[in-house]
């Protein structure tokens, strides 16, 4: 039954990744704040229990085989999101991250493409 339950969030998980603009995509980017900057950083504070539960369960064991593709950079955490190696940056790098003061930022504000912008 617990297999059953993770295979149907995560077909969720996926119908909601796939569709740009229906409706109910934005009334829940909106409630879980999922652009902010991305559904895995959502709050679970004054959440649904279908959501803290649920969503945001099977999003963590998701997770791990999540690869982000860049983009314009605004949704991917430069150090805790999966976007250049198997690991986060912050597994991967983890004595530059304790030192860094950049470890809330996204992609987008602390790369150029080319360089770091520290």
């Amino acid at each position: 039954m617990r297999s059953l339950n993770m295979a149907l969030l995560c077909a969720w998980i996926f119908r909601y990744q796939l569709n740009s603009n229906p409706i109910w995509k934005r009334i829940v980017d909106y409630k879980y704040k999922t652009d902010k900057p991305h559904i895995l950083c959502c709050p679970n504070v004054g959440a649904s229990p279908f959501w803290k539960k649920g969503v945001l369960w099977a999003m963590q064991v998701a997770h791990m085989g999540i690869k982000w593709v860049i983009g314009n950079g605004r949704k991917i955490r430069f150090w805790k999101d999966h976007w250049i190696c198997n690991n986060s940056l912050a597994i991967a790098y983890w004595p530059l991250y304790v030192i860094s003061e950049q470890q809330g930022k996204i992609v987008y504000d602390v790369w150029d493409g080319e360089n770091l912008m520290w």
